[in-house]
């Protein structure tokens, strides 16, 4: 029997970026604390991660897939800049078509870092918790 990640971390985590994400817009917190979306990203890049992972190994019959530690570090991380890529050309899109292009490259490029710090984390506690299928040490 395959070990599956536990649902309820996903559901705390994508609560707790919500409510933070809230409080962030609610009181102008990158105003006053400018790298506070920093942690943000790298919980996006975790979360993603995490359910991504757990969604392919435990919703679809994991037999003949793929098991490896480098498989999973790198389907993770790939799938973490896609969704992380996607984002950021959405924000670009939306910060010129609103006239708010202060933001540039260096903060979009910032931001996939975080997200893939993100992925890395999630990674790691995927592989170093056994959750995608592989036994033994």
């Amino acid at each position: 029997m395959i070990r599956t990640f536990p649902p309820r971390v996903l559901v705390a985590i994508i609560f707790f970026i919500l409510l933070a994400n809230a409080a962030v817009l609610y009181w102008d917190l990158l105003f006053y604390i400018w790298w506070l979306d920093i942690p943000l990203h790298v919980l996006g890049g975790l979360w993603i991660t995490l359910f991504v992972l757990s969604s392919y190994y435990s919703f679809f019959h994991a037999v003949g897939k793929e098991h490896s530690p480098v498989f999973v570090f790198s389907f993770a991380v790939a799938l973490t800049l896609s969704v992380g890529l996607f984002w950021e050309i959405y924000e670009f899109a939306v910060d010129h078509a609103v006239g708010d292009s202060g933001v540039g490259l260096a903060d979009t490029l910032k931001d996939l870092v975080d997200d893939l710090i993100g992925a890395m984390i999630g990674a790691l506690i995927f592989i170093r918790g056994n959750y995608h299928g592989t036994y033994g040490p």
